[in-house]
């Protein structure tokens, strides 16, 4: 099974959507005329191995629909997908495969694990953990649910219990484990020998199942944080050789490109990623930069989109939204309810980032005090 690592803090949409209403629309639900009716044209997919692989997939869970080995297999793939695509759809195809495996008695355990990943990426991190508890408990040493969990519980702040987690890789995959503990550490107060360890293991990582990718973002971000952007720049660029067209390392290239007043350079990167949440935002805040004339019709873009999952009470997006609010739309003081908000249910750098910038510009300084106290006890530079 692909390993489900790292991005428990950072899965990009949480519903199977492939249109967005306009804000003027939220207020009544739209109900087409006829069933014909275009909605909104999807974009085909470049043609590559993982698609392929999720055609041949379909394929055969269409002619074996009983067999839950074909159905795994293609949740699987669609959620690497997902990882890499960011698309709503892959999450949702996902979600709906494993959903008629869980009424079965008893529930297969990777059935739990798979959906432990879709609430994960939903922020449903409780229930995800309490899916992964049911796991090890029937698995004891399995990789994937030891990695999730560890995950999970550092998006948590819970740092002694996801220690104990990355240990427990350790006589399954040395260097995972090396990898597990190295995040860990460099949010939670040693983040020199965190950022040490990721240099010594992200050439030992395997390319396969997105190790690699995944060792040389984690490496990326660290030095960016402790304000090492030679050591930051070279890892984001090894990590996007390694896996160009992954969202998250597109997000993390994006976001070190914006600190370094580079937005041409994240235009050029993100021109037809606009579908995807978190690339539009980052794109428009580059736009911002560049003074680019196509960035009111993104803020409007985004405002919509936001708007509308408001009205689905989706509240994965707390953290995007707080950005757009601050940096783009200039409203410090939403910005900060969006913020606090978030710091309930993450705790990641980026939430503290978000967090204190938002108490600052809205001139209150006690509500930044959770966010300096993460960086104070992380050991990072606020």
């Amino acid at each position: 099974m692909t390993p489900i690592i790292r991005f428990a803090g950072h899965s990009l949409l949480c519903a199977l959507l492939c249109s967005w209403p306009s804000a003027a629309a939220l207020a009544e639900a739209y109900i087409p005329a006829r069933d014909n009716l275009v909605l909104d044209i999807v974009p085909a997919r470049k043609s590559n191995p993982l698609d392929a692989r999720i055609a041949r997939l379909q394929g055969q869970l269409a002619a074996q629909p009983q067999v839950f080995a074909r159905a795994s297999e293609l949740a699987q793939a669609h959620l690497e997908r997902f990882r890499r695509d960011g698309d709503p759809r892959d999450l949702g195809q996902a979600d709906a495969l494993i959903t008629p495996w869980l009424q079965t008695r008893p529930i297969a355990p990777l059935a739990l694990l798979l959906r432990a990943s879709i609430r994960q990426s939903n922020h449903q991190f409780d229930l995800a953990l309490a899916d992964l508890d049911t796991v090890m408990r029937a698995s004891p040493g399995n990789t994937e649910a030891l990695l999730m969990r560890a995950s999970i519980l550092q998006v948590q702040a819970r740092y002694a219990d996801a220690r104990e987690s990355c240990g427990g890789l350790v006589m399954q995959d040395a260097v995972i484990a090396g990898v597990c503990l190295a995040n860990v550490l460099v949010v939670s107060g040693q983040p020199q020998q965190g950022v040490a360890l990721l240099q010594r293991l992200a050439p030992q990582a395997p390319d396969s199942h997105g190790v690699s990718a995944w060792v040389w973002a984690s490496l990326g971000e660290a030095a960016s944080w402790r304000g090492n952007t030679q050591l930051a720049e070279q890892a984001l660029r090894a990590g996007r050789k390694v896996s160009p067209d992954d969202a998250y390392l597109k997000t993390a290239w994006a976001d070190y490109l914006l600190s370094q007043h580079r937005g041409a350079e994240v235009q050029k990167l993100l021109a037809d990623d606009t579908r995807n949440d978190n690339l539009l935002l980052r794109l428009a805040m580059a736009e911002q930069q560049t003074r680019d004339d196509a960035l009111a019709g993104h803020i409007a873009d985004l405002n919509a989109r936001f708007a509308a999952a408001a009205a689905r009470g989706d509240r994965v997006h707390l953290r995007e939204e707080a950005m757009f609010r601050l940096y783009l739309l200039k409203q410090p003081e939403a910005a900060l309810k969006l913020a606090q908000a978030n710091w309930q249910v993450q705790k990641e750098t980026a939430d503290a980032r978000i967090l204190l910038a938002s108490a600052r510009a809205a001139r209150q300084p006690a509500a930044a005090s959770p966010a300096l106290q993460w960086f104070k006890q992380a050991g990072l530079p606020a």
